[in-house]
């Protein structure tokens, strides 16, 4: 009998101690519920918030899906995020307006002077057939303005003096093309026209600055003379093969209008890029 009260306290002992233990993990449990329910929870909302499904209607979703794109400062310009990006819109709104007055050449003329014109970029190249051979005028407008403007035209009748025209004066190839042989002479506006001029007559516009002849595509293997060493005689005799296909002296100076006026609206259009590109459209 002693036996089994002695037992049953101890059981009553170890009990006592498992409580302790089992509400501990009843505990544990609970929270590592209420964890997952909470994680549920909040993914529900999240998934909630980012559902194409809205319950508050149409303009949520919208907004949602479709920030606004307008500057933070408030200035109303779309896209435009810094001081400077709006002062360079700014100042271009009124560059463009004053360089489109006097914008000479809105579009690339079809032809000029007999040639057919092709423009691509800042690349000008000009053909006329003749009968068996084709003639070719290439030149680039880039970095062919003066760099310096031209000194004022001075009248005492003038309130004030009146500043000549930028020029472009670009380099320009000549190729004279015969079946698959093409006759090729690199050519330069002359460096003070002006003072070359005497009482009957001006001096050339341009000059030969190097002579080479190919057959199929040119390349760095071709051989080519430059224009100051050649015999003076053979100079003469290449300019007038020259100005027998009409590169003469009105033609170069026609050109420098041409490209003058080409150079101008290429640069009108890089400041509306620009300005497109700082509004940012």
């Amino acid at each position: 009998m002693s036996g089994l009260v002695k037992l049953t306290s101890r059981l009553s002992q170890f009990k006592n101690v498992l409580h302790p233990l089992r509400q501990s993990l009843y505990a544990r449990n609970a929270a590592n519920i209420s964890n997952v329910i909470a994680k549920r929870q909040f993914a529900r909302t999240l998934w909630h918030m980012c559902s194409s499904r809205s319950d508050t209607g149409f303009v949520t979703q919208w907004k949602i899906k479709h920030p606004s794109d307008l500057c933070s400062c408030g200035c109303g310009i779309h896209g435009v995020h810094t001081k400077s990006d709006k002062e360079l819109v700014e100042f271009l709104n009124e560059e463009l307006a004053t360089e489109k007055k006097s914008m000479k050449m809105i579009k690339v003329p079809p032809t000029f002077e007999g040639f057919t014109v092709e423009a691509n970029g800042s690349d000008v190249d000009l053909t006329k057939k003749l009968e068996n051979e084709t003639v070719t005028v290439s030149f680039n407008v880039n970095h062919t303005v003066d760099s310096e403007p031209p000194e004022p035209q001075i009248n005492a009748k003038m309130d004030k003096p009146e500043f000549g025209e930028m020029r472009s004066r670009p380099s320009f190839e000549v190729d004279i093309k015969r079946g698959n042989k093409t006759l090729s002479f690199s050519c330069s506006f002359m460096e003070n026209v002006a003072d070359q001029q005497t009482d009957e007559a001006y001096g050339d516009l341009f000059g030969i600055d190097e002579v080479t002849i190919f057959e199929g595509e040119w390349n760095e293997k071709v051989y080519a003379v430059s224009g100051e060493i050649l015999d003076g005689f053979l100079y003469d005799l290449f300019m007038s093969q020259l100005e027998d296909r009409g590169i003469t002296n009105e033609f170069v100076e026609k050109l420098s209008d041409f490209s003058t006026h080409y150079e101008h609206m290429s640069y009108v259009n890089l400041l509306q890029q620009i300005q497109s590109f700082a509004a940012g459209k």
